[in-house]
């Protein structure tokens, strides 16, 4: 086997490991995502996301009993059928550091994902739940509005 041939295999080896490479990343769902944290296979599911840290601050606890309160009252039928899902996680826990980076975490956040066949679609981050966590019926208003409006997006 002279030097050419030798090229000729190493080239076809990288080029078939590439596309090998490009299917894998097409048919992963969420890549980084962990047991946990990842959504069913469904046609849609929007995940209401609490994500914290592992020490938590009074507030803190209060944004996700609030959250998860007002979105287990207002949206029962959703819960219960699957296609709505509150899911709290600690963004600190070994494989769930990606987070921080996908949604842009800077602090505690309620954050709504759309998955659609299991890939994410679309995300939003309810960034107000901050500002009016000490108002609870402004709060309740706010997640309920914000979910339900989520929820009925094409």
């Amino acid at each position: 086997m002279n030097g050419k041939q030798i090229i000729r295999l190493l080239l076809l080896a990288f080029v078939l490991l590439g596309v090998v490479w490009m299917v894998v990343k097409e048919t992963a769902t969420d890549p980084g995502a962990t047991g946990t944290a990842e959504p069913q296979s469904q046609a849609r599911e929007v995940v209401a996301y609490y994500f914290h840290r592992t020490a938590r601050c009074v507030t803190c606890l209060k944004i996700e009993n609030q959250s998860r309160t007002e979105i287990e009252r207002s949206f029962a039928a959703e819960l219960n059928q699957g296609g709505l899902i509150f899911r709290s996680v600690n963004v600190e826990e070994p494989g769930n550091e990606h987070f921080k980076q996908e949604y842009q975490l800077v602090s505690q956040a309620l954050v709504l994902v759309d998955y659609r066949e299991g890939i994410r679609h679309r995300w939003q981050n309810l960034d107000q739940v901050w500002d009016l966590v000490h108002t609870e019926d402004q709060f309740n208003t706010y997640v309920r509005d914000e979910v339900r409006a989520f929820l009925e997006m094409p």
